[in-house]
């Protein structure tokens, strides 16, 4: 007998290894399998083969997480790590509500005192409408009382925190006879973070119905008593909310009536809202019978804070890559990966992208201590209230009593771009500036979807190929580039600093003009002759020798107030400001922007730097690029620009 084999999985292989094993044997060997009906039943052999092969390719392939393709696999084997799935989250967003009832300053005439104020509740449930940028109206509710209290003279709640969604209950009866019972949640869309569980005796027994009940993530915080409740995803994105045995969580009782409260959200799409929110134009209304003002807080400088927050469901790659890690981490963080899987899991909601590296890698060194970079969402970096938050309720409980972790903020290195667009004008109906905006709109989104994040890389080629397909009348285009880096020096003290750009510079040759440039500060002039030196409005610069200079303007001459403040690398792209002493900033602000110029058109990032294209300074110069055909050659074409 010929010796068959099995490695062949093709469909044409498969058959051609039947026909050599048929031919082996002394009934089949002279037989013309091409031109019989035998080559019919061959195909179906051989096709039976094939697909029994690939079945069984597929179901080993689904068996692993690794090389699961369909959720569902990835879901199923992500349980046995203990790993949950994040949920759609809500877009939420901050606001203060006001009371539409008059109240006067005057303390004895107050349409409603301050007693009544104390007992002036804004309900869990409260109802408010928004619309989205594209049009749609999403729904806002409080999940928690908010007490009024009087601010000026007026009732208000500050800083209500409104979650984007619609409000779902789901009640369940307990059989304890029906072993295959599930108390499945009948929206998909449910944002597990919002789940209420209340359990009570039975449906004519409202014992119980005020006991807290709680989603548990560590079972060894549980016994028999705990009123706590387990969450997790089953096919097709449904989501199961399952209880105790008695050893791990409390059981459930025969007859037991379960109801369960939750948002459906919309998730990211609700995201932004309230961002152009004014007095006259408020982005939230009341749904109810009473009236209430809201506004959106607002930061620092007065500009709105929009809804933010809201997420599709996990991804599968997702799963698959955090499921391992959660599981290795076992609710204590002691190598960068625990960090990395418990930070996801509990800081998702307001970060884009983290990073975690060892103190012994740091530079310089620092033995003892983990640093955590976080690239937040909608801003550059955490308040200081926002990094203790993190160090003492995320981390303070799980991490090693050695190792201090330190959350640092990222160093954000600003694109300032300026793009030259070349487009034939017979080949588009958009006017000039209309090309001029679509690209810029192009810039802002390639920046979203590329960069603000550790370890993303900008890459020219890739950024103007992204560009010339915003028409098809652009021909191509060209990008010109500085890169800048932001201080918040302290004012009226000498002190050093360092700014790393970390990319190579331009410097051709000693003593090429200079390719530093800042914003302006206030600085003592130390040109003049007066004993007292006065303050001026000064900058920074370059000598094209590796010194850095500050200098003010006289009738737009440079006049160099010290001619060397510190040092430039051209190859590392490191500035050092050796005894710096700003008095302050003309617009006002805290920071001070300086630009560099790049020796290439690539930029690159280490560790927990990040880019962000600037949008304040994008330049976009849309240029018109005819062809016009030479009546010596009809046949030859000669663009020209204009």
């Amino acid at each position: 007998m010929a010796n068959t084999p099995v490695d062949r999985l093709d469909f044409d292989q498969i058959k051609a290894s039947l026909k050599d094993y048929l031919r082996g044997q002394d009934t089949f060997k002279d037989y013309d399998f091409e031109g019989s009906t035998m080559n019919i039943l061959l195909d179906v052999l051989a096709y039976n083969t094939h697909y029994q092969a690939f079945y069984a390719n597929m179901v080993a392939n689904e068996a692993f997480l690794d090389s699961a393709r369909k959720r569902n696999s990835v879901v199923s084997l992500a349980k046995h790590l203990n790993y949950t799935p994040r949920s759609r989250k809500a877009s939420r967003v901050t606001v203060n509500v006001k009371y539409p009832t008059a109240a006067t300053t005057a303390e004895g005439n107050m349409n409603l005192n301050r007693a009544s104020a104390g007992a002036l509740v804004l309900p869990r449930g409260t109802r408010f409408t928004s619309r989205g940028q594209g049009g749609e109206t999403y729904i806002f509710n409080t999940l928690e009382d908010y007490k009024f209290e009087v601010v000026s003279g007026e009732l208000v709640v500050r800083n209500a925190v409104l979650y984007e969604g619609s409000l779902r209950t789901d009640s369940f009866v307990v059989n304890t006879k029906d072993s295959s019972q599930k108390f499945l949640l009948s929206d998909k869309n449910v944002d597990i973070d919002t789940i209420i569980v209340r359990v009570f005796a039975s449906v004519s027994d409202t014992r119980g119905i005020n006991d807290s009940w709680r989603r548990a993530n560590d079972i060894t915080e549980l016994d028999g008593s705990s009123n706590s409740f387990f969450v997790q995803e089953t096919e097709d994105g449904t989501w199961e909310v399952y209880f105790g045995d008695g050893v791990i969580g409390r059981a459930m009782e025969n007859g037991n009536v379960i109801r369960v409260v939750y948002l459906s959200s919309n998730g990211e799409n609700a995201n932004g809202i309230g961002s152009t929110d004014t007095t006259q134009s408020p982005s939230f209304r009341s749904t109810g019978s009473i009236g209430y003002v809201v506004s959106v807080v607002t930061d620092t400088n007065g500009d709105p804070q929009p809804s933010f927050g809201g997420e599709a469901p996990e991804s599968t790659d997702s799963i698959r890559f955090y499921a391992p890690r959660a599981y290795q981490a076992q609710e204590r963080a002691v190598t960068a990966d625990d960090y990395l899987a418990i930070l996801a899991r509990d800081y998702s909601l307001k970060s884009d992208s983290f990073l975690v590296w060892g103190g012994e890698e740091n530079d310089p060194p620092q033995y003892g201590k983990v640093f955590i970079s976080i690239k937040p969402k909608n801003s550059a970096k955490l308040s200081i209230s926002e990094k203790q938050s993190i160090t003492r309720n995320i981390l303070g409980k799980r991490n090693v009593l050695t190792v201090t972790p330190e959350v640092v903020d990222p160093e954000v290195i600003y694109l300032n771009i300026t793009t030259n667009v070349y487009y034939n004008p017979n080949s588009t109906i958009l006017s000039n500036d209309e090309i001029g905006s679509a690209v810029r709109s192009r810039i802002v989104t390639f920046g979203d979807e590329n960069l603000n994040m550790f370890g993303s890389n900008f890459r020219s080629s890739k950024f103007t190929t992204y560009i010339d397909a915003t028409d098809p009348s652009i021909n191509s285009s060209e990008v010109l580039m500085t890169l800048e880096r932001r201080i918040e020096p302290q004012f009226n003290r000498t002190l050093p600093y360092t700014i790393k750009f970390d990319n190579a510079l331009k410097h051709p040759v000693d003593g090429y003009p200079s390719i530093l440039d800042s914003s302006s500060f206030y600085y003592l002039d130390y040109s003049s002759d007066a004993a007292s030196k006065p303050t001026v409005v000064a900058y920074l610069d370059d000598d094209g020798y590796g010194n850095v200079r500050i200098y003010k303007l006289v009738d737009s001459s440079r006049v160099y107030l010290i001619s060397n403040i510190g040092t430039i690398d051209y190859q590392t792209g490191k500035v050092v400001l050796k005894s710096f002493a700003p008095l302050g900033i003309p617009d006002g602000t805290v920071e001070i922007k300086l630009r560099v110029v790049p020796d290439r058109d690539d930029v690159f990032v280490r560790r927990n730097q990040v880019l962000q294209v600037n949008e304040d300074v994008i330049v976009v110069n849309p240029i018109e690029e005819v062809t016009v055909i030479d009546n010596r050659a009809s046949d030859t074409k000669f663009p020209f620009r204009t």
